[in-house]
């Protein structure tokens, strides 16, 4: 599963090839919300993002994890109930709690990879492979919220589309929802972010020795 998809993190589409031929039919409003979004999170320093996610499969009851993600450039650690994701960029650490495994690859994060950096969805309104479009806008728990929706060019996609909802004054995503092919639903609902967080080197590799009896499997090459 890539990351923020978590990974959240990301490729979508469904009968938009009908309605759309290119990533030129983006709607300029939604770019422009989005570029400033970016903007803002590289000009605060590192975050952490405390989050819960949503899991609803077809035939099943919904899951919710709670999270944390820390990031600090392009390093990064994503915690979850069940898992960890580390990378100091050169480097990707995938640690199976419930299996007490950790997996090691290179930090490769292209479109063939399995993992996808966060890093990324700040910018993937710049990618040629999406159109954005302003979806709604509308009051929720007191406050004004846009939706934006990204949609994939690709027939071959897995996911139909990706919804973002953000706190208008704020300038912040609140909600990302993916919405995959096969039913698949995963909401990552973001329930605090704070900026300038302080980072040290030491949280971005994983240290073996703090986790007795952990199997290692070294997947680089």
């Amino acid at each position: 599963m890539r990351f923020f998809c978590l990974s959240l993190f990301v490729l979508f589409s469904i009968s938009t090839q009908a309605q759309y031929a290119g990533s030129g039919d983006s709607d300029p409003q939604a770019l422009a919300l989005l570029e400033s979004i970016s903007q803002q999170h590289q000009n605060t320093g590192p975050h952490l993002i405390e989050f819960s996610l949503d899991i609803e499969l077809p035939g099943q009851a919904t899951e919710t994890q709670r999270g944390q993600l820390i990031q600090d450039g392009e390093k990064f650690v994503l915690d979850l109930d069940q898992r960890q994701i580390i990378s100091d960029n050169e480097t990707v650490w995938l640690f199976l709690k419930d299996m007490n495994e950790v997996q090691i690859n290179d930090a490769d994060f292209d479109d063939a990879s399995d993992f996808m950096s966060p890093s990324d969805l700040y910018q993937l309104h710049k990618s040629d492979d999406y159109v954005f479009a302003l979806a709604n806008e509308f009051a929720e728990d007191g406050q004004t919220v846009t939706q934006i929706e990204c949609k994939p060019l690709d027939d071959n996609s897995d996911y139909s589309k990706l919804r973002l909802t953000i706190l208008k004054k704020a300038n912040q995503v609140k909600r990302m929802k993916i919405f995959s092919k096969d039913g698949s639903r995963f909401t990552m609902n973001i329930t605090t972010q704070t900026a300038s967080y302080q980072t040290n080197d030491n949280m971005f590799s994983f240290d073996a020795a703090v986790h007795e009896g952990v199997h290692v499997e070294d997947l680089r090459f």
